[in-house]
């Protein structure tokens, strides 16, 4: 099997492996931008539709209970089918009920799309060290990983003045709109590129 350990071209390896890296990183930004556009849309959006505080709590946890019962099967997706396909199917998948969450109108809608989000990103972690493991020799995997870890804080600490900012500017649906169609079309380019 031709895997990128043994390629012949040590040096397009090298450079191709840090594009991979970066390809993740981004994906992770996403990811975590994705998981708490809620967060920063729910005062507004709560008032709009009618949410009580249960209610509130209920969207927030959805995502968890879907996320974390699909982890072993987005694994063995994983698995059968590869990061490059799943991770697709994964990111346009969570990035399509993000953006249908711009038009909701009542709790049932938004607890259905938040258990889409948490269905949909299942198999991204394991997606993530899959494509480390894959690409970097042993001795590198700690750091890319680390790299890739190091994602989840910055994508949440540099994503969320921005996302306030999207939302002063055009409301929550307009959040939702915006986060969403990033990830459909960074779908499309992990996909070409990866």
């Amino acid at each position: 099997m031709n895997t990128p350990q043994n390629l012949e071209h040590p040096k397009s390896k090298f450079k191709m492996r840090y594009v991979i890296l970066a390809l993740v990183f981004i994906n992770i930004v996403i990811n975590y931008m994705d998981r708490t556009n809620v967060s920063i849309a729910m005062p507004e959006l709560a008032k709009e539709i009618g949410l009580s505080t249960v209610q509130q709590g209920l969207i927030f946890s959805a995502f968890g209970w879907i996320y974390a019962a699909m982890q072993v099967p987005g694994g063995l997706m994983l698995d059968k089918y590869g990061s490059r396909i799943m991770y697709f199917i994964s990111l346009f998948g969570w990035s399509l009920m993000t953006l249908f969450q711009a038009s909701i109108h009542s709790f049932g809608q938004l607890l259905g799309l938040r258990l889409g989000v948490g269905f949909f990103e299942a198999p991204v972690m394991p997606a993530n060290n899959r494509a480390i493991s894959y690409w970097f020799p042993e001795d590198e995997r700690g750091t890319a990983i680390g790299i890739c870890s190091s994602a989840q804080f910055l994508g949440l600490a540099f994503s969320m003045p921005i996302l306030y900012a999207i939302h002063n500017s055009i409301g929550w649906r307009g959040l939702f709109i915006v986060t969403g169609i990033i990830g459909i079309v960074w779908s499309f380019v992990w996909y070409i590129l990866y």
